[in-house]
């Protein structure tokens, strides 16, 4: 419900200084296009694959071995997600002339470079899927589901911060700051779930 909320009150502050703008328009469009990372691995391959397999170890208590496991897996994530990034940084503009192919000039520009901003935030939230399946493993949900508050939160700062002194004129350079603040916002996410992960959800609730 937080995250939801937190979520409405940021699309609405959104509204509010970019409309129906071309720039708005741009940033939508852009923000989807590396969510495609997040759901192919994030959500996809974790839940089918890792998260099933370590809540099994965790619930036979094999500890050392379920620590192996996360670890493997987040040495692949992160080395898999590192490349893909890369790969999607490259190739953003055959993305944009396949998922926004209307877009031309202007604003074609700036979704480009706005979806090289995403996309490293991306990778992030990959990693930040990979500590909720921890934490959800070990019985401790709301901090994993939560921590997207602090998503929204880094992105409403942003724009905040920025957006009062920016004008209609300039609406493409708040763009940008917003880019960055979402993947601060990325950050963020794993930052605030990973002391449990790499403490307390492991001694805690395993050896329990």
């Amino acid at each position: 419900m937080l995250s939801r909320i937190m979520g409405l009150v940021r699309q609405r502050i959104f509204s509010h200084y970019f409309g129906l703008s071309d720039e708005g328009d741009a940033f939508t469009s852009a923000f989807r296009i590396p969510n495609l990372l997040q759901n192919l691995f994030g959500e996809g391959v974790l839940s089918a694959s890792f998260i099933p397999v370590y809540s099994n170890l965790v619930a036979r208590r094999e500890k050392g071995l379920s620590q192996q496991v996360a670890g493997a897996v987040a040495a692949i994530l992160a080395l898999v997600s590192s490349i893909l990034v890369l790969l999607g940084v490259l190739a953003t503009p055959l993305l944009i002339d396949l998922i926004a192919p209307g877009f031309t000039g202007a604003k074609r520009d700036l979704t480009i470079h706005l979806v090289r901003i995403f996309f490293p935030g991306a990778g992030l939230l990959v990693m930040s899927a990979w500590c909720l399946g921890i934490l959800n493993s070990h019985r401790q949900f709301f901090l994993s589901y939560s921590a997207q508050v602090f998503f929204n939160l880094a992105m409403i700062a942003t724009l905040l911060w920025f957006g009062p002194g920016i004008s209609q004129e300039h609406l493409d350079q708040l763009a940008i700051y917003l880019a960055w603040g979402s993947v601060a916002g990325s950050a963020l996410m794993v930052l605030v779930q990973l002391p449990p992960v790499l403490s307390g959800a492991r001694s805690k609730r395993v050896s329990s």
